[in-house]
Order: C-alpha cells, then structure tokens, then sequence
C-alpha cells in the first residue's frame, strides 16, 4: 500500500511540472511586472527579442534619484490591466489584445501583445 501511495504521489508530481501556462495568464503576468518596473520578473515571460526593451527600460529607471524613480513606480501603481482572453488558439503563436486603465486618460488605452510557445512554455515577443 505504501508503494502505491508513493507511485501516485510521484504521479501527481510530474503531472503539475508539465502544466503548460495558458498564454493570456502569460501575457497578464508580464504586464502586471512591466508596469510595476519589475523588469527582471517581467523577463522571465519574455522572448530574447524584448531583453533589450527590458534593459533600456531598467536603465532609464536606475538612472533617475530615487525620489523620481519612486514617484514612476507609485505613478504606474495605479494601471489596471485587463487581458483578453483568446477564443481559439492555433500554432505556436497569439496575439492577444489588453486594456490599459489609467486614471490620468480618459479612455482606456487597447493594445496588442503577441506570445510564442517555446518548448512547453508561452514567451512575449512583441508589444503591439
């Protein structure tokens, strides 16, 4: 009996370590990071192709005070994201379209971000 338990146990393990991420819950995650400057976080979402935007983007952030740099980040605080969530996947690549809510516009900004799936995982390689 204890062998079965552990057979299953085992089971259940390798299940959950090969669930693929759905590529809106990607896309969502990545934004979530990008707009709260967590650039390093925001790249583990993220294709080679978007390292440098990332990079920049770190850069610009590092080179103001830290009182500019806290007024960016509590600035981009308060953007609300809303992810589509896409009504048919078919290949390796989406584009999913997102809402940008932010107090300081009018109207929400809509926007396009597109994800690839490399080996078992989705990746952003373009913002739209």
């Amino acid at each position: 009996m204890k062998k079965v338990l552990i057979v299953f146990m085992g089971a259940l393990f390798l299940a959950g370590c090969n669930r693929v991420e759905a590529p809106g819950k990607v896309a969502e995650d990545f934004l979530q990071h990008f707009f709260a400057s967590d650039f390093n976080a925001a790249r583990e979402y993220a294709a080679p192709e978007l390292y440098e935007i990332l990079d920049q983007s770190a850069a610009i952030l590092d080179s103001l005070t830290e009182e500019e740099a806290l007024e960016v980040k509590n600035y981009l605080s308060t953007v609300g994201i809303e992810v589509e969530t896409p009504e048919k996947i078919e290949g390796d690549t989406v584009r999913i379209r997102y809402r940008v809510n932010f107090e300081k516009l009018p109207e929400p900004g809509e926007s396009v971000i597109a994800l690839r799936k490399e080996g078992r995982s989705w990746k952003v390689f373009s913002l739209e």
